[in-house]
């Protein structure tokens, strides 16, 4: 159940890439929007409860992310500023809806995305220069 920003670091450069539209992502009907959702239940062993507590904080986070991949005016520097902005408030709502355990293991999801982007980002800059 990937839909949270939990999966949502790298869900900026991703969305940029999948380039659905808010709408798509807020209707679950987007493949990478069911796909984040269902990531994060099983990795995090969501309940019902859980997850229709974490569905709204997930939709707003996509929202936002859709609306900085596509603000033309901002630099990448100032992209991937905001978007960790999201997603500690993401996480930050989070946290009182999953359990120790589970909060423990979305960070460690957090931190995998965020060695992920990096690796992104240096292979941009690679094939650039190439």
């Amino acid at each position: 159940m990937m839909i949270f920003l939990t999966m949502f670091a790298p869900t900026i450069v991703a969305a940029q890439e999948v380039g659905n539209t808010y709408e798509a992502l807020k209707a679950g009907g987007s493949p990478y929007f069911t796909a984040k959702i269902e990531d994060l239940t099983e990795k995090l062993q969501l309940n019902i409860d859980q997850q229709s507590k974490i569905k709204p904080i997930a939709e707003q986070e996509v929202g936002y992310l859709e609306q900085i991949r596509a603000n033309p005016v901002l630099s990448k520097k100032d992209k991937l500023k905001r978007v960790k902005a999201i997603v500690s408030d993401s996480d930050s709502q989070m946290k009182s809806v999953l359990s120790t355990e589970q909060w423990q293991k979305l960070q460690v999801l957090r931190k995998e995305q965020k060695n992920e982007i990096s690796q992104m980002i240096k292979q941009n800059k690679v094939d650039q220069k190439q």
